[in-house]
């Protein structure tokens, strides 16, 4: 039964007037991490698809659900409009707000998951550690939607704890409904979902009555979870592209039918690349403190501790045997997990200093990886194929804010064109990010890009300037009908992306 007293009465008792400063600060210093130099980092291939489609269904409702087109789930896209509406010149700000927005959700649940289980120090300590972990200050940063996946992670698995131990309609509601919510992020989500039906472990007892008591009503309020988390998952019925979800799942994950066919594939990279990637995001410091803190919990609270272990070993089953492309943004719980470990091992400490003086001592390391995400994104330390992807590779679109405002200064005097490499994502969308409302240029994506398409469109010389923008070549290519304005290579030197203007020749 739902009291908004019993709340009100368990806050007033608990919480005070220092805790609630303190919390403050808390966030205050997230936002403080989050927002400066937050546009910092050039923009990244996915974030110009995405904010592109906030856009998009911003100005057009019918077009609400554009993200199923590429069996992505809208509740980024549905996110962002808000904050595109305060910035309506600044979309990359926009995009990128959301992701701060969810990464102070996924504080807000590690402060609640820690405080709830082991009390006001831990909580503290697994906040401040959130907040300097690169793993959490990078994808925070990012319009992206793998930092809310990560907040959905922390906040299901605290309701899922929440439950077993009250077995309490009202948790049961909120629980399905914050499902729902994130089923429509992404569909890794599902796996959040099924691990929780595991929370029985939490309340396991020698008492055998008890704990089928328990267990069986935990499952069937697990029932009304799941079955509100189906209804909100279905409101994507709505739209004709639905379909393309399990299409496009089918591209980074195995289908049993493909697992059983060559169940072993890629199961070796798999099983080195997410402890590699988990543990270098997290900037290694943190890594023996979690495995302290997981050893500790399962010795002094066993349920708990094994609970929080099928948390971290199933999933690394299950991605280690069927996921065909993996990236470190896609398994960022893990470091959500590994944190609520260290946490309960440092505020599980008798000599209080000891625990502040390693807590101090990781969030020091951290600076070595977090210092150049706010100063100089060319020498932020990751894996290879994360600098790749942010930094050096051709899906960065170093130079695209700067193509933007050359071409809106050339068009004063006459609307501009430009003629994009990539008609999604790189380098259209991207582009497209830095447009202003009022501004008198029109992209056109095409791929590929070739000198055809320079040729037909010459005839718009006539009433407008027109420009190209390859991003997918090292050089510049010597017979087209074009000069080259700027080139903007990338750290590294290996890619770059080009602006000319389009000329008669």
């Amino acid at each position: 039964m739902f009291d908004i007293e019993l709340g009100i009465r368990w806050i007033k008792k608990h919480v005070a007037l220092r805790d609630i400063l303190i919390l403050g600060f808390l966030l205050l210093l997230f936002v403080a991490t989050r927002t400066y130099h937050i546009k910092q980092l050039p923009i990244f291939n996915d974030e110009g698809i995405y904010i592109h489609w906030a856009k998009v269904a911003w100005h057009d409702a019918s077009w609400r659900f554009v993200s199923l087109t590429d069996g992505k789930q809208p509740l980024q896209t549905w996110g962002t409009i808000p904050f595109l509406k305060f910035f309506p010149d600044d979309a990359l700000l926009a995009g990128r707000l959301f992701s701060v927005a969810t990464g102070a959700f996924a504080l807000l649940g590690m402060t609640a998951v820690l405080w709830y289980l082991f009390g006001k120090k831990t909580a503290l300590m697994g906040s401040l550690l959130y907040i300097f972990i690169p793993y959490f200050l990078f994808y925070d940063r990012l319009a992206m939607v793998d930092s809310g996946v990560n907040a959905f992670s922390i906040w299901m698995f605290f309701f899922s704890i929440l439950l077993v131990r009250t077995i309490r309609l009202d948790v049961a509601l909120v629980f399905g409904l914050l499902s729902g919510l994130a089923l429509l992020a992404k569909s890794s989500v599902r796996m959040f979902l099924a691990l929780s039906a595991l929370a029985p472990l939490v309340v396991i007892s020698k008492d055998m009555k008890h704990l089928l008591r328990k267990t069986v009503n935990y499952l069937v309020l697990f029932g009304v979870v799941s079955l509100l988390a189906l209804v909100v998952y279905n409101v994507q019925r709505l739209s004709p592209f639905f379909h393309f979800v399990a299409e496009k799942n089918n591209t980074f994950v195995m289908s049993f039918a493909e697992w059983r066919t060559k169940p072993l594939e890629v199961l070796s990279y798999n099983l080195r690349t997410v402890p590699y990637f988990v543990f270098a995001e997290l900037g290694w410091a943190i890594v023996p403190f979690a495995m302290l803190g997981i050893v500790r919990l399962i010795m002094r609270k066993r349920p708990l501790g094994l609970y929080l272990l099928m948390w971290i070993v199933a999933p690394y089953i299950v991605i280690s045997f069927f996921t065909k492309v993996l990236f470190a943004r896609y398994i960022e719980f893990f470091g959500s997990l590994l944190v609520f470990a260290a946490a309960y091992w440092l505020g599980s400490l008798k000599n209080t200093k000891l625990a502040w003086t390693f807590l101090g001592a990781v969030i020091v390391s951290t600076l070595l990886f977090t210092v150049p995400m706010w100063t100089d994104y060319s020498k932020i330390i990751f894996p290879p194929t994360d600098r790749g992807q942010y930094i050096e590779g051709v899906t960065v679109g170093y130079g695209a804010r700067e193509i933007i405002e050359y071409v809106r200064e050339q068009s004063k005097s006459k609307p501009s064109i430009i003629l994009a490499e990539g008609d999604f994502g790189m380098t259209g969308d991207i582009l497209d990010v830095f447009l202003k409302q009022d501004d008198r240029i029109f992209i056109k994506g095409y791929w590929p890009l070739d000198e055809k398409q320079l040729r037909d469109n010459q005839r718009e010389l006539a009433r407008n300037n027109v420009y190209v923008v390859i991003s997918h070549r090292l050089e510049v290519p010597a017979n087209w009908p074009a000069r080259l304005v700027k080139s903007y290579y990338k750290p590294g030197g290996n890619a770059a992306i080009h602006l000319m203007e389009l000329t008669l020749q």
